[in-house]
């Protein structure tokens, strides 16, 4: 609720800025590579613990300086983990793929690398995430049994929570244009709490998008 409470506030304070005040909206997407810190958990030797995904997101920023910007990318990304604990059994291959919801608040520093054409952004912030919807994925790795796929519904499932919250940070590259940008962001995401409660399981996440950003300055 804090979370909520937070972001409900920094929307109300970006209504009522200044009218001089400059805004800069724009859209990423990209591909994700997700994992979970198991911890001191055991897994098979080589075992890869990643998954593939896809990432989009929205980005709303409040340029205070042209160097210094806060704002948000609420979006949906992919996240997950192969090897989940609790489900590491012989001749099988098992997969988590959580598909969240998120909102991160951030604060981004951008400086000039060439003229005014090209700049190098830097930014960190806090964020809460929701599942929306989540899949196991069971694969026997003997082609004995086929692939299995199940939909997680959370009534069964007393030990995953839905929500997830954590750090954001990461450098973008971009070029302008006029009011216009086109830009590589690539992030990170450290989650905070388990995942699973029965086992440590902390989301990780990195990311590379493309995105398009327009700056307008708000009606006087």
């Amino acid at each position: 609720m804090k979370i909520i409470r937070c972001t409900l506030f920094f929307i109300s304070c970006c209504l009522f800025l200044p009218l001089q005040a400059q805004f800069v909206f724009g859209v990423k997407s990209g591909a994700t590579k997700a994992w979970e810190d198991y911890g001191d958990v055991a897994t098979p030797d080589g075992a890869n613990i990643h998954i593939n995904g896809f990432q989009l997101s929205a980005l709303a920023y409040y340029k205070f300086s042209p160097n210094f910007w806060v704002g948000m990318e609420p979006g949906w990304v992919e996240r997950g983990a192969a090897c989940e604990p609790g489900f590491l059994i012989f001749n099988e291959d098992t997969k988590l793929f959580l598909n969240y919801l998120e909102v991160p608040v951030l604060a981004a520093i951008q400086l000039p690398i060439y003229k005014q054409q090209i700049f190098l952004r830097a930014k960190a912030g806090f964020g809460a995430a929701y599942i929306a919807s989540a899949f196991r994925e069971i694969r026997d790795l003997n082609n004995v049994e086929p692939t299995s796929r199940t939909r997680l519904t959370f009534d069964g499932e007393g030990a995953m929570s839905r929500w997830d919250y954590g750090a954001h940070g990461g450098l973008a590259l971009s070029y302008a244009f006029g009011k216009h940008e086109i830009l590589l962001d690539g992030s990170y995401y450290y989650g905070l709490p388990d995942v699973d409660a029965f086992f440590t399981s902390r989301n990780r996440t990195l990311n590379l998008s493309l995105g398009y950003l327009i700056h307008l300055h708000a009606p006087r």
